[in-house]
C-alpha cells in the first residue's frame, strides 16, 4: 500500500474515533452498542465481499453480482472500512471511559 492510502486511512479512522468517543460518552449505552453492531456488520460485509472477490472469475461471472461486489469492495476499502474501524475504536474507548467514571 502506498503511503497516501495509509495516511488517508489514519486520518479517516482518527476523525471517526474522536467523534464516536464523544458521542459514546453522551449517548445511552444501548445506543452506543447498536452503533457498534452496525459498524461491525458493515465490516463483516466488507470481509464477505473480499472473500467473494478472491474466488476464481469463473465462479463469480460477469453479471450484476460481480459489479455489485466490486462497487461494495472498493468503496468500503477506500472510505468505509477506516470509518468503521475508527468508529468501533472510539465507541469502545468512550464506553470504557464511562466505566472508569462510574467506578
Amino acid at each position: 500500500m502506498s503511503s497516501s492510502v495509509i495516511a488517508l486511512w489514519v486520518v479517516l479512522a482518527g476523525i471517526a474515533a474522536w467523534g464516536a468517543f464523544h458521542f459514546a460518552r453522551r449517548d445511552p449505552r444501548s445506543t452506543s452498542l447498536m452503533k457498534l453492531t452496525f459498524a461491525g456488520a458493515l465490516l463483516a460485509m466488507f470481509g464477505l465481499a473480499l472473500g467473494i472477490l478472491k474466488l476464481p472469475p469463473e465462479m463469480i461471472g460477469e453479471g450484476l453480482l460481480a459489479h455489485a461486489m466490486l462497487f461494495i469492495f472498493w468503496s468500503m476499502a477506500a472510505v468505509g472500512a477506516p470509518l468503521c474501524v475508527g468508529y468501533i475504536i472510539g465507541i469502545l474507548i468512550g464506553l470504557r471511559s464511562l466505566h472508569d467514571y462510574a467506578s
